[in-house]
C-alpha cells in the first residue's frame, strides 16, 4: 500500500515570516502522522502532478495554503477533491467560519481525522465560488485595488480605492430575475449582495440567516439610490438592523441573474470577478471540506 500524500498549494506571496513557519509546522507534523506532504507554488505544475498520480494514488485531499481567494481557486481546480485550508491570506473568512485556527499542527491533525463536510457552492459563469458576491459599489472598490495591488494586501490597502470610489462611483440601476422556488420575481435596486455563507469582512453579516447547505442562495437588495443612502445601509449593516429597513429586499432564490445598461462590477469572494450581465446560481453539496471534528460533519 502507498504512502498517503496531501498536495498544498501555497501563495506565492505567503512564503516569508510566520507564513513560511506555519508551512513548515504543517509539513513537519504530516509526517509525524504518516502522510506525505507534497509543497508547490506554481499551481500548473501541482495540477498536472495531481491529474497523473490520481487514478492511481489520489491525494487525501488538497491543502489550500493561503486567504479565501485560494481557496476559491482549488474548488475550482480540483471538483472532485476535498479541499483542507490552511488560513495564511489577509481574510481567512470562510476558515474563521469552519473554526480552522492559523496553526499547522491543528491542521494536520485534522487531515489525518479526515472528517468531512460538503458545502454549496455558487456559480457565475464558468467560475466557482463559495461565500458570497456583491455587485455595485464594494465592487468597485474591490477592482479598483486589484488593478493597483501589489503583492500582500492590509485592511490599509482599501483606503485609497475607497476614496477614489467614493468621489467617482455612478449608481447604476441593477434589473435582477430571481429564480425562487415557484416563481420568478423581477426586481429593481442600486446595490446587489448575494449570499451563501454568511461570512464577510469587518465582522459585518449580511444575511444572519444563511445556510450553508439548503440550496438557495440568499439576495439582499439595497432599492434606494446614491451615496448618501448608501452611507445610511452601510451604519444599519454595522449594527444589523439593515434587515428590517425601508428599502431593503431579502428573498432566497436558487438562481439570480443581473443586468444593468451601462457595466457594473462583480466581486465574488472577495475577488474582482467580473461586470454585468451577470447570472448566479446555486451548486448543492458541490464542496467537500475538511473540517475539525468539532464542526458539525455530514459526511465521514
Amino acid at each position: 500500500m502507498s504512502t498517503p500524500w496531501v498536495a498544498i498549494q501555497r501563495n506565492p506571496t505567503s512564503g516569508t515570516g510566520n507564513r513560511a513557519s506555519l508551512l513548515k509546522e504543517l509539513i513537519h507534523h504530516l509526517k509525524q502522522k504518516g502522510i506525505r506532504p507534497r509543497l508547490f507554488s506554481n499551481r500548473e505544475r501541482m495540477q498536472e502532478r495531481v491529474l497523473q498520480k490520481s487514478a492511481e494514488d489520489p491525494p487525501l485531499c488538497i491543502v489550500a495554503a493561503g486567504g479565501d481567494g485560494t481557496v476559491q481557486e482549488m474548488i475550482n481546480r480540483y471538483p472532485d477533491q476535498r479541499i483542507a485550508i490552511l488560513p495564511l491570506g489577509t481574510e481567512n473568512l470562510l476558515a474563521r467560519y469552519l473554526s480552522i485556527p492559523k496553526s499547522g499542527q491543528f491542521v494536520a491533525e485534522m487531515i489525518s481525522q479526515g472528517v468531512t463536510r460538503e458545502i454549496d457552492l455558487c456559480q457565475m459563469d464558468e467560475r466557482k465560488f463559495i461565500l458570497m458576491a456583491s455587485i455595485g459599489f464594494d465592487a468597485a472598490v474591490v477592482l479598483d485595488l486589484s488593478l493597483i495591488r501589489k503583492g500582500n494586501i492590509s485592511r490599509l490597502s482599501y483606503l485609497n480605492p475607497i476614496w477614489k470610489t467614493l468621489c467617482s462611483y455612478s449608481f447604476e440601476p441593477l434589473h435582477i430575475t430571481a429564480v425562487e422556488p415557484g416563481q420568478v420575481r423581477e426586481l429593481t435596486g442600486y446595490h446587489a449582495i448575494v449570499v451563501n455563507i454568511s461570512a464577510y469582512g469587518l465582522n459585518l453579516n449580511f444575511a444572519p440567516e444563511a445556510q450553508d447547505s439548503d440550496g438557495l442562495l440568499d439576495l439582499i437588495l439595497f432599492e434606494k439610490k446614491g451615496l448618501w443612502n448608501m452611507l445610511k445601509y452601510v451604519f444599519r449593516i454595522m449594527r444589523g438592523t439593515h434587515l428590517g429597513s425601508e428599502g431593503v429586499q431579502i428573498l432566497q432564490a436558487k438562481e439570480i441573474r443581473i443586468q444593468s445598461a451601462h457595466p457594473v462590477p462583480v466581486q465574488t469572494d472577495g475577488d474582482a470577478t467580473g461586470m454585468t450581465p451577470a447570472t448566479i446560481r446555486i451548486i448543492p453539496a458541490a464542496g467537500r471540506f475538511i473540517v475539525p471534528c468539532s464542526t458539525r460533519s455530514n459526511d465521514q
